[in-house]
């Protein structure tokens, strides 16, 4: 296993270079220069409110998962929005990521070609001063600089995080030195280069219009969108849930500060000195190097150096994580099976047992280094903004639809208003199409494409995914007045069909309660009031629980109950569980048998006329088969509560142990299975004894509201039925040992549920 790192040297550190790149230093003096204080302070606070949208949605899909894997932002749509369309976004990713290592060779070359010129005058190439020759001789020493990253990239992300923090002290030391500049004096020509704070520049060079103000949008959003940085390491993080949200909301308020406070500065600087013209529409100026003295004699010049080497820094260090990050995307791709069968060799190492991702190094070698000797640097880098944007909107968009579903599997420990991931969607395409509405259509096409692609030759044409949680919240909102809607894979919820009895013994109002909170506001739940003629039942009486309520009339129970767990819901949606109301009236060992047949859950309450509150619900677990559904039920019975009701209920989970169990080991496992489940609750290990279950049973949940627990009885299989060993005479006889309890809700599930997604 390779080494694994923590929340500043694995998240914080690359988020932060990355997002205080060249725009810090290259693009906003001019562009505050040009709208001035007052509107680029707005462009910052906008153009960080959707990185702070976007960190939110990673953070609510990242503590939904129990292992984050590698891919980052690619990893966490997968789990979203399933195979074929998290793999279309991972494809994107990669290419975004990899391109972006050229550009930012080619932004590292930019400030040192003037200075590096002169001092190779004597190279072939580098002797002309035409724009074609200039652009060459950048490319030259793009690509030198490039080979160098790629040498410290396939060392090792150990090797290539200690440099990062080298260049983090330097890009320190650059920030620190913009901070400190309007104290220090500086001219240029002999003019201040700062004017006074009553003259500052408010409102900018020009009349600030729509255009222009998007125009200085565009140009700066590039900056906040190096979380990805950050988020590519999930793979290689110690604890990935917590360092994720951790390091990338610590890196969004840092940088965010940062770019205030430039912003306030750069706003004292004289404004004709940063914008000396206009081309194609973009403001021009001196460069900051030049405006803190780069050009003068030292000591003079310090500022200006210091700038210039968090420039070269800026640029170098975003280029290195982007380096770290896109080969293991393209990795996880190759792991996950995305990529066709001919790439297989991009998930393993030069090594064995190494887990760097050096062949995909070496492929996102080739994909970095074409960009450098592409012709048109510009539309290139648009369509690598567009594409990072396209990834950021889905991941927002997963959180959205995540939480639009209502799936009981969406349990993350961080949990932020839908508003949130929805405003980041919107925006991200919003800024799509701010940037190249041609280009932005052309990408998604392309993504859609690739989805398709996906679907049919890695998913075999089946969604997986969120895609059925959202139908399933629009469609039943849509047609509300029928309560179904076509259950698929991803989400196990209740399809219940509830069966009461009328009469005075009998606790009808019990079961409508109780099948309201399990399945309601998760599922479909289906009230059925059986009333053999000997007392009335007014369907009135449970309109205030707002389920659909049907009375039946018949003088045979047991065939009613049996042609009831029989029968569909509407539309022929068929039910997944049956909540019965225990009865002696009832052939309990027919029905149960019949229940198995169908694979559907049984539930069973008894004492149904002593539940009238849930301020403690007791689950005595005895195995994973029916424990876990009950934990499942007992996680639905608290979510369907008002928020303030949950606080004071008391879920209690009971467990007696065997005679060869340890404490312990019982104890962590109970712990380790709450946790995994988000389920609020105490743990309750009992020592072995001799002393009668049904004993220790009341000595121990006597005060419960509602005792959950496993159908006395034992089940054997034949022929691939299921059967009940006990015959109507026994099991009416055992059940009767409870009669003295709390209301008790008897568990039997058709399978073992799956509490844990990982």
């Amino acid at each position: 296993m390779g080494q694994k790192f923590g929340t500043f040297k694995g998240v914080f550190v690359p988020s932060t270079e990355a997002i205080l790149g060249t725009v810090l230093f290259l693009l906003l003096p001019t562009l505050t220069g040009d709208v001035g204080l007052a509107g680029m302070l707005l462009v910052v606070v906008m153009a960080h409110s959707v990185t702070v949208a976007t960190a939110f949605s990673l953070a609510e899909c990242a503590t939904n998962l129990n292992e984050v894997g590698g891919g980052g932002m690619y990893a966490l749509s997968k789990r979203s929005l399933g195979r074929a369309f998290g793999g279309s976004i991972g494809v994107q990713l990669y290419f975004a990521q990899a391109a972006s290592i050229g550009f930012y060779c080619i932004g590292f070359a930019e400030p040192l070609q003037p200075l590096m010129s002169p001092l190779l005058a004597g190279l072939p190439f580098f002797e002309g001063n035409a724009p074609g020759d200039i652009l060459l001789q950048k490319q030259i020493l793009a690509s030198v600089v490039f080979c160098l990253f790629f040498v410290i990239v396939i060392v090792g992300a150990d090797f290539t995080l200690k440099i990062q923090m080298l260049i983090l002290v330097v890009l320190s030391s650059s920030v620190l030195m913009i901070f400190l500049s309007p104290f220090m004096g500086l001219q240029l020509d002999s003019v201040p280069v700062f004017a006074s704070i009553g003259n500052a520049n408010f409102f900018g060079n020009r009349a600030l219009t729509v255009g222009i103000f998007f125009m200085a949008f565009t140009q700066f959003f590039p900056a906040v969108t190096g979380i990805d940085a950050g988020v590519g390491m999930s793979g290689d993080l110690a604890d990935p849930k917590k360092s994720l949200v951790k390091g990338t909301f610590s890196a969004i308020c840092v940088t965010f500060c940062v770019y205030i406070v430039s912003t306030v500065i750069y706003s004292l600087m004289r404004k004709d000195l940063l914008v000396t013209g206009y081309s194609g529409g973009s403001p021009a100026g001196n460069m900051l190097t030049d405006l803190l003295g780069f050009s003068g004699a030292f000591p003079g010049n310090l500022p200006g150096l210091m700038v210039l080497l968090g420039i070269l820094f800026a640029t170098s260090s975003s280029a290195l994580s982007c380096f770290m990050t896109a080969p293991r995307t393209a990795q996880s791709l190759a792991r996950d099976g995305i990529l066709p069968h001919a790439l297989n060799f991009l998930k393993y190492d030069f090594f064995r047992g190494g887990k760097e991702p050096r062949f995909s190094t070496c492929i996102t070698f080739f994909v970095g280094i074409s960009i450098i000797w592409m012709g048109s640097i510009n539309v290139a880098a648009t369509i690598v903004g567009i594409c990072f944007l396209a990834v950021y909107g889905w991941l927002n968009g997963s959180a959205f639809l995540e939480r639009v579903s209502g799936n009981p599997s969406f349990r993350p420990t961080f949990r932020g208003h839908w508003l949130i991931s929805l405003y980041g969607f919107l925006s991200s395409i919003i800024a799509i199409m701010l940037f190249s509405w041609v280009i932005g259509v052309a990408i998604l096409v392309a993504q859609y494409v690739i989805f398709q692609m996906l679907l049919k030759y890695k998913a075999e044409n089946r969604l997986e995914g969120v895609w059925w949680g959202v139908i399933f919240s629009f469609v039943s909102r849509g047609l509300s007045s029928l309560n179904k809607i076509m259950q698929g894979t991803k989400n196990w919820r209740p399809m219940l069909t509830a069966v009461a009895f009328a009469g005075k013994k009998n606790s009808p109002h019990s079961i409508a309660h109780l099948s309201r909170l399990i399945a309601m506001y998760k599922g479909v739940v289906n009230l059925n009031i059986i009333d053999n003629g000997k007392s009335s039942v007014d369907i009135n009486e449970f309109s205030s629980y707002n389920i659909p309520v049907s009375i039946i009339k018949t003088g045979d129970l047991t065939h009613s109950v049996m042609s009831l767990i029989q029968t569909s819901h509407l539309g022929g949606l068929l039910q997944n569980s049956v909540l019965l109301e225990f009865s002696d009236k009832i052939d309990w060992i027919k029905v149960i048998n019949r229940i198995l047949s169908l694979n559907q859950n049984m539930l069973m309450l008894k004492n149904g006329e002593k539940y009238m509150k849930n301020d403690q619900v007791d689950i005595w677990w005895r195995g994973e088969k029916n424990g876990n559904f009950m934990v499942l039920l007992g996680y639905l019975l608290l979510s369907s509560m008002p928020s303030e009701k949950r606080s004071s209920v008391s879920m209690r989970i009971i467990r007696k142990l065997g005679p060869d169990e340890a404490r312990d080991g019982a104890f962590s496992e109970m712990k380790l299975l709450m946790e995994k489940a988000r389920l609020q609750g105490e743990v309750i290990i009992l020592k072995y004894s001799n002393e009668p279950f049904t004993e220790t049973l009341e000595r121990i949940s006597d005060n419960a509201d509602l005792i959950m627990m496993g159908v006395p009885g034992d089940y054997t299989e034949r022929g691939g039925a299921r059967f009940f060993n006990l015959n109507e005479f026994f099991f009416s006889m055992e059940i009767h040992r409870y009669d003295r309890l709390p209301a008790i809700l008897f568990v039997k599930s058709a399978g073992v549920m799956n509490l844990v997604e990982e």
